[in-house]
């Protein structure tokens, strides 16, 4: 039979899973008016590949005088381009798609004028696609840049949204001329070595038909230079010559590749010798900048970044790229993005939305890029490499401070339960043999204090992260991360061995409510710890920007239904008899304060300002509404039967959802004052896309079956589960002992274990919610047997696994 009610509870959460994903992810912008085109609007793109911040530090920047003309002039921003290969085709690609895509390394463009072993590129085309080769540019087929082997993109991404060339699809629409310059070639192309063709940044303004307006991706913007990696580099003159204004609305993409050719071969130079080509490369390409911005219009602007970054950023896990924005105009300041809520940080979705907003063009809804603003800010570029070196901090520190911890938890807790089960054979051994001496358990202290370890880790992680930043100021990366190890230890054991000296309710009660009153706190005050928190955001890989992550939203939960049901199981233990209800209308005074707790946090969750968690909403939901009936319903809602138990279930999630839609909907003053990725879904929902919906559910199916079987939280989840299955079966009879005498505990339990199946089901990394919510049952089912088990010991009686008893003679 319980069987059968959970397989009930995971049906009705499967189906009800849509509810929650179509809230959780999808972007949806509303379409503007169309305006009128402006006709001599100009944007120019320059890409330098494996340009990163460290080459703007200000030390680098005293000399290279335009550029530092754009940092303290421009906008300024770090672009998330972390892509599934972490190279510049996919970013070149995702740029181009306005999603994350994945490109084919021998998938590259060429002029329509050029050849491909052997054949003609037009010839290589028609073969693929077929005569049909869609409708060109009215320019002539010679000046045409073309990816022959589109249908290999596109197959390989076919679930995207819209797929490769959007973009360059809506550009060509709107008649705005796309061109691109520059390639990242290993030599000057001959038919002998085509093995050292780069060809694929025209992947971003290509049409989804492979083509771009015109361009110049050749030898003629290479120069040969013995000197210099591969024999080869830019031609600036011919660069500045070829990259001419337009007669109609021109996108120009520019590609600056000698940067990247000299860290591709670095291992052959002399260190002195590298950094002597590195300097002279820079100033080329700062002379080229200055040259290119002395011919600006009051309607042209330039865009600079970088579609990777070179090893020695990636090694310091400076994975962010620096974006950069000038115009003749412009004043300084920071680039913002309300997808990112985090001034400076944005993605890759907002560039490619941005440079469709600079010609006026609706964004097409589905497309999760908001367009970019800037925010006056003076000396915006230090403020943001303090900002960098903190996010490189915390990202540096996970592998060193948080996968030990998660180790440490499954050590702790099956080093625990065999602990319960030796001090239970052995008191019993000695009974049995008459050797019976009573007294306190050995080691019961140090496990206690370990086993409360692992629940005051995640409130000790979240208030490290208000001295991340001053530490990593003051003592670089390296300190900040020695110190941050220092201060976890020392403020868990602290904590531990205070709570450990508390009767079990008591600080059950004082530690639970505690977690979730800072978490809150910090929400509703702009989340300053959780950005800096080793279980908070992760903008290097683009995991979250705001609101509660998944881990936080799994502790949250689990923390506040242990503090409601273990303050009514001390109030169970201290007045008899059992205060409990006969019916939902038995809900006194004493259930408003955890009602409303449950409300405010559900509230929270579902906020666009605040929480922004769809699918830890519904979780809470589920939870916090099974809680609120065992606690406060009365005795016929305590056993919920099959029926009535899908029916709760399916009552909750309509109304979780239901305040989704109310608070992230268009006409929400909450959702007015600052729409989140959950309120745009809404817009998908009402405009019927489906499609994307179906497409979204697969991904976050696709994305727990992944963790499941390579993620350390599904092994933290696996090892909770035996430990309460043991402690439940052994002895047999154990779970209804628990039930009618600490009949509250247990209410606690079995809502976080169905929160838990909530969690895992409705995010699409409900692993990780659900193993910190699971922690919130493991720990304490263990430390309530120690205590049971300590009382036996004392008094001599022990319960075998036979459901006997074991009595002192």
């Amino acid at each position: 039979m319980q069987l059968k009610k959970i397989t009930c509870i995971v049906g009705i959460l499967t189906i009800l899973l849509e509810l929650s994903t179509s809230a959780e992810g999808i972007g949806a912008q509303n379409e503007p008016a169309i305006h009128k085109q402006d006709q001599s609007k100009q944007v120019t793109v320059v890409s330098i590949p494996s340009l990163s911040f460290l080459e703007l530090r200000s030390e680098q920047l005293a000399k290279l005088p335009h550029f530092r003309q754009v940092t303290e002039k421009g906008g300024v921003g770090a672009m998330n381009i972390r892509t599934a290969n972490r190279g510049m085709r996919d970013v070149y690609l995702s740029l181009g798609a306005g999603e994350p895509s994945v490109g084919i390394a021998d998938v590259q463009a060429f002029a329509a004028k050029e050849s491909w072993r052997g054949a003609s590129i037009l010839d290589v085309r028609k073969r693929y696609v077929g005569e049909n080769t869609g409708e060109v540019s009215p320019r002539s087929e010679a000046d045409l840049l073309i990816v022959p082997d589109i249908v290999r993109l596109q197959h390989l991404n076919r679930k995207l949204n819209y797929g490769p060339g959007l973009l360059g699809s809506l550009l060509k629409e709107y008649g705005i001329h796309r061109s691109v310059i520059g390639n990242s070639d290993w030599s000057k192309r001959t038919s002998i070595d085509e093995d050292k063709t780069r060809r694929y940044s025209p992947m971003m303004l290509m049409d989804s038909d492979g083509f771009v307006d015109s361009g110049f991706i050749g030898n003629e913007i290479m120069t040969s230079a013995v000197d210099r990696p591969y024999g080869v580099a830019t031609a600036y003159a011919q660069l500045l010559e070829l990259g001419g204004k337009s007669e109609k609305p021109n996108l120009q993409l520019i590609e600056l590749a000698d940067l990247n050719r000299l860290y591709l071969d670095k291992a052959h130079y002399s260190e002195a010798r590298f950094d002597e080509l590195k300097g002279q490369i820079l100033k080329e390409m700062d002379e080229w900048l200055g040259q290119r911005i002395a011919r600006m219009t009051d309607r042209e602007s330039i865009w600079i970044f970088s579609p990777e970054v070179h090893s020695e950023a990636a090694k310091s896990k400076a994975y962010l790229s620096p974006l950069l924005h000038y115009t003749v105009d412009s004043q300084a300041g920071i680039l913002v993005s309300d997808s990112t809520r985090r001034p400076g940080v944005v993605t890759a979705a907002d560039f490619t939305s941005t440079l469709i907003d600079e010609f006026n063009i609706p964004l097409p809804s589905g497309l999760n890029g908001i367009p970019l603003s800037t925010t006056r800010e003076v000396n915006a570029l230090a403020g943001l490499e303090k900002e960098l070196s903190s996010m490189q901090t915390i990202y540096r520190s996970r592998p060193l401070l948080l996968y030990p911890f998660v180790t440490c938890e499954m050590v702790v807790l099956l080093a625990s339960l065999l602990y319960v089960l030796w001090m239970k054979k052995k008191a019993a051994d000695s009974l049995r043999a008459e050797e019976w001496k009573g007294g306190a358990m050995p080691g019961r202290k140090i496990v206690h204090m370990f086993l409360y370890s692992l629940l005051v880790a995640p409130v000790v992680m979240l208030l490290l992260g208000l001295w991340v930043l001053p530490l990593t100021n003051a003592l670089g990366i390296e300190g900040a991360i020695l110190w941050m190890i220092v201060l976890f230890i020392a403020g868990c054991l602290l904590c531990s061995v205070l709570l450990a000296k508390w009767p079990l309710s008591s600080g059950m009660i004082w530690l639970a409510y505690g977690t979730a009153g800072v978490l809150m706190v910090d929400v509703c005050t702009g989340s300053h710890a959780m950005k800096y928190s080793l279980l908070g955001y992760d903008p290097m890989i683009g995991a979250r920007y705001y609101g509660i992550g998944n881990e936080y939203m799994g502790v949250l939960i689990g923390a506040l239904v242990l503090a409601v049901t273990a303050a009514l199981q001390r109030r169970h233990d201290a007045v008899r008899p059992t205060l409990r209800g006969s019916g939902l209308g038995a809900v006194t005074a004493r259930a408003a304060a955890p009602i409303a707790c449950f409300l405010l946090v559900t509230g929270c969750l579902a906020a666009p300002s605040l929480g922004a968690n769809a699918g830890g909403a519904l979780s809470a939901a589920v939870a916090f509404g099974v809680a609120g009936v065992h606690c406060f319903a009365g005795d016929r809602w305590r056993e919920l039967r099959l029926g009535r138990g899908a029916a709760l279930l399916t009552v909750l999630l309509a109304l979780g959802f239901g305040a989704l839609w109310l608070l992230n909907s268009a006409d929400s003053p909450a959702a007015a004052a600052r729409e989140s990725h959950v309120g745009r879904a809404f817009h998908a929902l009402r405009a019927g896309q489906l499609d994307q919906i179906g497409h979204l559910i697969e991904r976050k199916l696709r994305m727990n079956v992944h963790l499941l079987r390579a993620s350390v939280w599904s092994k933290v989840l696996i090892t909770s589960l035996f430990v309460m299955a043991v402690l439940v079966l052994r002895p047999r009879g154990r779970l209804r002992v628990w039930q009618s005498k600490n009949p509250y505990w247990m209410y606690g339990f079995s809502a976080n274990m169905i929160g838990a199946i909530a969690a895992l089901l409705l995010n699409d990394s409900g692993i990780v919610a659900a193993a910190t919510m699971i922690i919130f049952v493991a720990v304490p089912m263990l430390l309530l047997r120690l205590q049971e088990l300590e009382a036996e010991i004392e008094t001599g009686i022990l319960i075998s696994s036979s459901n006997k008893a074991v009595s002192q003679p």
